[in-house]
């Protein structure tokens, strides 16, 4: 009877070695989709925030003369050229101070009323190549609250 177990233990030598492996490789490939997916989620948001910071900017371009004739009105209106010169101005600015690698401003629209951003980059990965890009929107409108 204690043969029979010897020889069945030694039949078994190296199991633990090879479950050992198998979950150290599990256990890689989910820290490098949740790294991945946390970088992403990561440029996203800052991709998101210099949308959202070029149109606060750019809904600073008020008409100047208007305002300071009659004060804030219903009738206070956006100079869309102005808007859009302060956002682009806002976004050349940040991506001096820190750049975001391929990023492309596939709309910026302004109106009397409103300002709205759309911005573009590509996802970059530390571990899985990806062919993607990550696409956000921003818009701010001027409102009389009075």
């Amino acid at each position: 009877m204690i043969r029979g177990l010897r020889e069945r233990s030694k039949s078994e030598d190296g199991s633990v070695l090879l479950l050992g492996i198998g979950l150290i490789g599990v256990l890689l490939l989910a820290v490098s989709v949740v790294t991945d997916a946390s970088m992403a989620f990561l440029q996203r948001s800052t991709l998101q925030a210099r949308a959202d910071a070029a149109v606060l900017a750019g809904v600073q371009g008020i008409d100047l003369d208007a305002y300071y004739a009659y004060g804030a009105t219903e009738a206070t209106r956006l100079v869309p050229a102005t808007a859009r010169s302060l956002a682009r101005d806002r976004l050349s600015v940040a991506q001096d101070a820190s750049p975001i690698p391929g990023l492309e401003v596939v709309s910026l629209a302004a109106s009397d009323r409103d300002l709205r951003t759309v911005l573009r980059a590509p996802i970059r990965t530390a571990f899985w190549p990806l062919e993607a890009t990550i696409t956000v929107e921003s818009a701010a409108r001027l409102d009389y609250v009075g």
